[in-house]
């Protein structure tokens, strides 16, 4: 099938296209906080560049968070409204689920993070039995203190975190940090877990299907508390 993935979560985004004769292709947008104006010709981009039109694509897939309430927002809202204009399936994807296998096969314990800001992270956790073996949920997506994260680190867990400058110096030496080129979106990634996610039936309602900010904006917060 022809398949495009978005993943807009994170500052550094990627687009991906899986083609019906096995190619694949991978852009990825120049990092930072302008998912709303990369996002779209990178689209047409890559569309350009496999001969397709966007009524050629069979499913669209986006990572649908934690992570930048923007990004998320952007990713999503492109990744529905393509899904609708070409009446095909859209596919959910964790960010969390996305880092941890870009972890090498050989990493039993696995935990991805993202700076969830105001001294918390978003977090979850994947194990295999063996190495070269399945990775596997060991713990939901979650949002959690910094401190509270490092302390829980299983012994020998890889670690990978976007930017991992904040909480280098306090991860555990029990523990090992990625270096930064595997903690951002890999196109094989995106297309083996998309391609997954299809085939055991994980396909999202188009109408309700949201990010998963885990918690709510500053902005909302804030409003709260000026009128409880």
């Amino acid at each position: 099938m022809n398949l495009l993935i978005l993943d807009t979560s994170t500052l550094h985004s990627a687009v991906a296209l899986g083609l019906d004769d096995g190619q694949s292709l991978i852009v990825h947008p120049e990092p930072g906080p302008k998912h709303g104006r990369l996002l779209v010709p990178a689209i047409r981009d890559l569309l350009d560049r496999a001969g397709l039109q966007p009524r050629d694509l069979d499913a669209v897939a986006v990572a649908i968070g934690p992570g930048s309430f923007t990004g998320l927002r952007v990713g999503v809202t492109a990744a529905k409204t393509l899904a609708f204009a070409i009446g095909c399936p859209i596919v959910p994807l964790s960010t969390l689920e996305i880092l941890a296998h870009n972890a090498p096969s050989d990493a039993l314990w696995v935990v991805s993070a993202l700076d969830a800001q105001r001294g918390d992270l978003f977090s979850a956790s994947f194990r295999r039995e063996t190495p070269g073996g399945p990775l596997l949920r060991a713990s939901p997506d979650q949002i959690i203190p910094a401190d509270a994260w490092t302390s829980d680190l299983p012994t020998g867990a890889f670690v990978l975190c976007p930017t991992p400058d904040r909480i280098a110096a306090e991860i555990p030496d029990h523990a090992t940090i990625a270096p930064p080129e595997r903690a951002r979106p890999l196109g094989g990634v995106l297309l083996d877990l998309a391609t997954r996610a299809i085939a055991n039936g994980d396909q999202a309602d188009l109408w309700t299907l949201e990010p998963r900010y885990l918690r709510r904006s500053a902005a909302e917060e804030k409003r709260d508390a000026l009128h409880p």
